[in-house]
């Protein structure tokens, strides 16, 4: 039985206790969050203790497995802290906001050794997961184009989180960014980006943008676009489309339910998710099923550290290339941070 404790119990670090309780390998051993009564609710939901830090859930006896779900600002040393203590990590993305920094938390986690895997869930949705291995399988020939559209949920996200997220293309966007590299087996050249201010004003007052488009040019030549917007109207909206020499497959939206109404009025399908919590509920237990399944040494692809450092080169050059309006090269990136061209 796997031991886990999780640090942060706001919205993602609730999903995660519901993901530990449903897998049968594991058990949730202790909680931690700056705000007491948070933690508190989530381990009397789930029978476990509180920490009374980070730093002791990581050190605790107790905990084999930390799930870090805590805000941004604080993953860096939380990602060190919890490897140093000899514990396997499930880490929220971004490993650190800074590139810098992330890079160089990175070179740490390879030196200690410890198992760390990215929360990219998207990859364990089960219709990605199956378009991804049939592209790698050659079901649809040589790639041509992939084609990510994400738009939604119909909210928008507090000023306080805009601040502190590092902007649309290192946050919402990096999940596709991260996805096209999974699904096409190939590291991007180069990227152009496009963003804009046009459903919610509020979102100019943090200096980001609501709608964006971004075009990545992968090493075979093959083109990538990923249709990015905050907030649509009519609920959370995720599909993938990828085309070949030799066909096309798509991991379509999903609705709420499959049920169609044809009246004289017209056709009526069930409305779409409300939030990604919805949409990719699935997925967080899957993910995280598939680390614990690695942990037990079973010979499984998950989404590493370099993984998500790849997705965080890519999402700067798209903040680059929006904020001068020029395509920017992958090489350049890394080479303005003394990243090596292979991580």
């Amino acid at each position: 039985m796997i031991k886990v404790g999780i640090i942060g119990c706001g919205r993602i670090g609730q999903v995660h206790a519901i993901s530990v309780a449903k897998n049968p390998a594991c058990t949730l051993a202790a909680v931690f969050d700056p705000g007491t009564e948070q933690a508190r609710t989530v381990a009397d939901a789930y029978g476990c203790s509180v920490a009374g830090s980070a730093e002791a859930l990581m050190h605790s006896a107790d905990v084999d497995l930390v799930v870090i779900a805590s805000p941004t600002d604080a993953h860096e040393a939380q990602f060190l802290g919890a490897a140093r203590a000899g514990k396997a990590v499930f880490g929220e993305k971004p490993i650190d906001n800074n590139l810098a920094r992330a890079h160089a938390t990175v070179r740490a986690l390879r030196e200690i050794g410890a198992p760390v895997m990215l929360g990219f869930n998207r990859r364990f949705d089960r219709d990605h997961a199956t378009l991804q291995a049939e592209v790698r399988a050659g079901r649809i020939g040589r790639v041509q184009s992939l084609q990510l559209a994400s738009r939604g949920p119909n909210s928008v996200p507090s000023l306080k989180y805009l601040q502190a997220s590092g902007g649309f293309y290192r946050d919402k966007c990096v999940h596709f960014l991260d996805l096209i590299r999974w699904i096409s087996g190939e590291e991007p050249v180069e990227v152009v980006a496009m963003g804009s201010v046009l459903a919610d004003r509020s979102v100019a007052e943090a200096h980001d943008v609501d709608t964006a488009a971004i075009v990545v040019r992968l090493a075979s030549g093959a083109l990538a676009h990923i249709d990015n917007a905050r907030r649509a109207a009519y609920g959370y909206d995720d599909r993938i489309e990828v085309f070949g020499t030799a066909g096309v497959i798509e991991s379509r939206r999903l609705h709420r339910g499959n049920v169609m109404r044809i009246t004289a009025e017209g056709v009526q399908l069930d409305a779409l998710p409300a939030n990604s919590f919805e949409r990719y509920g699935d997925s967080y237990a899957a993910a995280l099923n598939a680390f614990v399944v690695k942990l037990q040494g079973a010979e499984v692809d998950i989404p590493g550290i370099e993984d998500g450092l790849m997705a965080q080169v890519m999402a700067e050059a798209a903040t680059l290339s929006a904020r001068e309006g020029r395509i920017v090269a992958i090489a350049e990136i890394m080479a303005s941070l003394g990243i090596p061209a292979r991580l």
